[in-house]
């Protein structure tokens, strides 16, 4: 059941808060932002945030590490990529190799879609969620704005990948290991490949979006928050669970 109508988590007597703030709140204060979307659903600043630092990235790993370590090192962290890569004719290889760079091309480029199109899921998940499961009052639009503020960890987490790139190896970095923020990137290259798919899960600022996700999802439905954090890890173990399993098979 939703909150009652007198739960601190109202929000119609909170003061309005500029874009700026709504960002800088996020890290510091999120009840406040969270607060906020119910007055007003605009999400364009953290989503340019996302954007831009996510394009500078992607130029500075080509710039730094050049295309052709980029797409080697990316088949070769998947095992049955690697035995292919290994088995094939130098021509073959270099179809691999112009294959994967295309779609590492596309990906790049087209950050901000990826960007939408990921929270754009994963707030109709929310959205299902919290209203359905929660009974919680709520709309698509505002789990959508809760995902993107809830999505920028990642900002810092791009931040501390563009650094990366300067310190690390161009020959062995690892697009899919970008920083220092989880357990996989720790873990030596020939571990099992299950033990690498787990560590890349227990990511600190992945965990750290989905506890805003939880959070601020049930400010905005007017839920218990711990209720609404627990939903969403209980999902995140289960999916974990899932894609380990997938890879240990």
């Amino acid at each position: 059941m939703p909150d009652s109508p007198t739960s601190p988590i109202d929000t119609q007597d909170s003061a309005a808060l500029t874009p700026v703030e709504r960002v800088v709140n996020t890290f510091i204060e999120p009840s406040k932002t969270f607060q906020d979307i119910k007055r007003n659903r605009s999400w364009w600043l953290p989503f340019v945030i996302l954007a831009v630092l996510g394009w500078i990235f992607c130029f500075t790993a080509v710039q730094h590490v050049g295309w052709e370590n980029l797409t080697t090192n990316v088949l070769k962290s998947q095992p049955r990529n690697a035995e292919r890569l290994d088995k094939a004719t130098p021509a073959q290889a270099a179809q691999m190799l112009s294959i994967t760079k295309g779609f590492m091309e596309g990906f790049m480029i087209g950050t901000p879609a990826v960007i939408l199109i990921f929270n754009a899921f994963f707030a109709l998940l929310l959205w299902g969620g919290f209203a359905f499961l929660l009974g919680g009052t709520t709309t698509y639009a505002e789990m959508f704005t809760v995902a993107i503020f809830a999505a920028l960890p990642n900002a810092l987490n791009s931040i501390i990948s563009i650094v990366t790139l300067f310190v690390a190896e161009p020959q062995t970095y690892n697009l899919n290991l970008p920083s220092p923020s989880n357990l996989a990137y720790f873990l030596s290259p020939d571990a099992p490949h299950w033990l690498i798919v787990l560590g890349t899960s227990l990511d600190v600022f992945s965990l750290w979006s989905l506890v805003l996700a939880g959070f601020g999802a049930a400010i905005v439905s007017r839920v218990k928050p711990a209720r609404g954090i627990l939903l969403v890890i209980v999902v995140w173990i289960v999916f974990v669970l899932i894609k380990t399993g997938i890879a240990a098979a």
